[in-house]
């Protein structure tokens, strides 16, 4: 587990971690890069949005797994806030139309396989993402 003060300049070590985790598990690289993409942009999120008007709080990042998947867990002390709530972004209007923004919470759901969400009552929020991985090649061919 590692437990950084939620600002921009602590997310390089937040996704470090997650990399060095997925490489250590012996996760395939695809699965790796895209756990990396969710929790970069589950982060990005929080110290932008999760801490506003004060000193911003730590976030904490654990990843796990069992061969066949990996599960990241990512826990805020800000007050709840359940990514459902956040505005689905309209995917069937024009790039002209379209708000600057919000693709963020759909980028995470479509490249891991299972999210879930637990607001923590005076505790903050649990963000669990889970990716199904496949064992990397042995012969490092993979890239």
């Amino acid at each position: 587990m590692i437990r950084r003060p939620g600002t921009l300049d602590h997310l390089p070590e937040l996704v470090d971690f997650v990399r060095d985790a997925c490489e250590r598990s012996g996760a395939d690289a695809s699965s790796c890069f895209s756990l990396r993409l969710a929790v970069e942009e589950v982060c990005t999120n929080l110290m932008r949005h999760a801490y506003p008007g004060g000193e911003p709080g730590p976030i904490e990042v654990s990843v796990s797994g069992d061969g066949s998947r990996l599960v990241v867990t990512i826990t805020d002390f800000a007050p709840p806030f359940s990514p459902d709530d956040a505005p689905s972004p309209d995917l069937d209007a024009s790039w002209e139309e379209r708000r600057i923004g919000g693709l963020g919470w759909h980028l995470v759901k479509s490249v891991v396989d299972e999210v879930r969400y637990e607001a923590r009552p005076d505790a903050g929020n649990r963000l669990t993402l889970v990716k199904k991985t496949e064992a990397a090649p042995r012969d490092g061919t993979e890239g």
